[in-house]
C-alpha cells in the first residue's frame, strides 16, 4: 500500500509527501512497514528524511530499530545531524549499545552532546558494573582530548553511581 505511494512521491521529487507518509506510519505504529523504513533509513543521504524515519521507528517502538539506528548514528555521513537520531533511541532498549552512545557526550553540537548525556542518565540504574567501568574509560579517554564540561559531569555521575549501588 505505502510502497506505491512512496514510489509516486519519490519519482515526482515530492519529499514532503514522503515525509508525511513516514510520519503517518509512525503515528499509526504500523509495524508492517518496519523493514522498508529500516532499509530507507540506512540508504538515504537526506537528513530530513532520515530524521523522520528515526522518529517513526521510535513511535513504532520496536527494539529491532536500535541496531540500525546505532549504525546510522555512528556513520560518518551523519556527522552534523545526529541529534534526532539519538533522540529516537529514548523509547527503545538501547542499553547494550550505551558504549557507542557515550562518545557523543563530547560532541561539539549541544543537541548531540545533551541528548547523549540524557540517554546515559536514563540508563544509569540499569548499567552493569562492567558497562559502568567501560563508560568511565571511554569518557576519560575523551576528556584527554576534549575539555567538555558535560563529559566531566558524566564521568562524575558514573563514579558516584558505583558507590551508591
Amino acid at each position: 500500500m505505502y510502497t506505491n505511494m512512496f514510489q509516486k512521491h519519490l519519482s515526482q521529487g515530492d519529499m514532503e509527501g514522503v515525509v508525511k507518509q513516514i510520519a503517518y506510519i509512525g503515528e499509526k505504529k504500523d509495524i508492517t512497514q518496519f523493514a522498508f523504513l529500516i532499509e530507507l533509513l540506512k540508504s538515504t543521504d537526506n537528513a530530513i528524511l532520515r530524521n523522520t524515519i528515526a522518529i517513526a521507528l521510535s513511535d513504532i517502538g520496536d527494539d529491532r530499530a536500535v541496531e540500525p539506528l546505532i549504525e546510522v548514528i555512528t556513520d560518518s555521513k551523519t556527522s552534523g545531524s545526529r541529534g534526532t537520531l539519538l533522540y529516537a533511541l529514548e523509547n527503545l532498549n538501547y542499553i547494550v549499545h550505551i558504549e557507542n552512545i557515550i562518545p557523543f557526550i563530547g560532541d561539539s553540537s549541544l543537541e548531540v552532546s545533551a541528548q547523549s548525556f540524557m540517554l546515559l542518565e536514563q540508563m544509569m540504574d540499569k548499567l552493569s558494573d562492567l558497562q559502568n567501568l567501560r563508560c568511565q574509560q571511554i569518557i576519560e579517554m575523551q576528556i584527554s582530548h576534549n575539555q567538555s564540561k558535560l563529559l566531566e559531569v558524566a564521568l562524575d555521575m558514573l563514579k558516584k553511581w558505583r558507590y551508591q549501588v
